[in-house]
């Protein structure tokens, strides 16, 4: 089995199109992902800009998001064609697979997007949607924490850097795939927890490391 985590950026549809922007409001403009063996190592990556359809720039504030430019995309493949592209490649590394994201949101941008644009998937195809996983909630379970928490914060938290640029599909899966392998592996496990714990402990000074942190994404206090 092999263990791919995945990460999508969006950009917004063009104000005209009101009918679809009842359906759904953004389309993916890049994919990105690893694929992880059973150890939870990064053995291949999948990365492609995708053109959107209902908008023939990318907006300022999605510019300034994922750093993603209109001319960026203006040579890359329609969403169909990107995602049936990116499911092959799922396909291609294992008969069984496992795909985790950070958070539903990724799943629902697919699903909706799908909708969106009439696009019909086979029944292998379909069968990939069946395989997500929301891993934000295993690695809040994990670190007993009652709030969800950015991808950035999760890092920080279980104490690790963020590598690379934040809002960077390939970047965000990669990250997301060292939480993965923490969560997943015992002893890393544990010692994010007691990251956390020791971020509420009071120093002598009476202050905590968690002054540093907004700890209401916890549900806890600093």
């Amino acid at each position: 089995m092999k263990h791919i985590v995945v990460d999508l950026e969006m950009n917004g549809l063009a104000k005209e199109y009101k009918e679809e922007r009842q359906i759904w409001g953004r389309e993916v403009i890049e994919i990105g992902a690893v694929v992880l063996d059973d150890l939870h190592h990064e053995i291949g990556s999948f990365k492609t800009l995708v053109k959107p359809q209902y908008n023939d720039r990318i907006t300022p504030y999605f510019e300034n998001l994922t750093g993603i430019t209109t001319e960026m995309v203006a040579e890359a493949p329609h969403f169909e064609e990107a995602l049936k592209t990116f499911f092959a490649w799922c396909r291609s590394l294992d008969k069984n697979v496992h795909i985790h994201q950070w958070s539903e949101s990724d799943i629902e941008q697919i699903v909706k997007e799908i909708e969106l644009k009439g696009i019909i998937l086979d029944k292998e195809n379909q069968g990939l949607l069946n395989e997500w996983e929301d891993f934000q909630k295993e690695f809040g379970a994990t670190l007993h924490l009652e709030n969800s928490v950015s991808l950035k914060n999760a890092t920080m938290y279980a104490g690790v850097d963020f590598e690379g640029r934040e809002h960077d599909a390939l970047d965000d899966a990669r990250n997301t795939a060292t939480l993965l392998k923490i969560v997943r592996t015992p002893e890393l496990s544990k010692q994010a927890l007691e990251h956390v714990i020791d971020a509420l402990t009071p120093s002598e000074s009476g202050s905590t490391l968690g002054s540093m942190f907004n700890f209401a994404e916890f549900g806890f206090s600093a």
